[in-house]
């Protein structure tokens, strides 16, 4: 796994309950791992074929511009559930390992 995208991961596990208690500052984070996760995600090369198609297409159309796309992902808790559906993919494959404690 890239090591943009580990620590993406990483980061990632330091948001907690967003979706319930959502602050600027978790907002900030989220949209910053996104755009982090768009470019690296799109620079991956092959790697990008181990991941399923939805992140794959998902990707490829923000970063092309796609209008539907990009609506879609200006809301900020569908971010968060895209770095969420990226980051439980990642752990259940044992791609990445938390590094953190809960």
């Amino acid at each position: 796994m890239q090591e943009c995208l580990k620590k993406i991961c990483a980061q990632f596990e330091t948001i907690d309950d967003f979706l319930h208690q959502q602050t600027p500052q978790k907002e900030e984070l989220v949209n910053i791992l996104f755009v982090e996760f768009m470019e690296c995600f799109a620079n991956a090369k092959e790697e990008k074929l181990e991941y399923p198609q939805e992140f794959i297409n998902d990707v490829r159309l923000y970063n092309e511009g796609f209008e539907l796309v990009r609506k879609k992902f200006a809301d900020v808790q569908i971010r968060y559930l895209m770095l969420s559906d990226f980051y439980d993919f990642a752990r259940l494959t044992k791609k990445y390992r938390k590094t953190t404690s809960m």
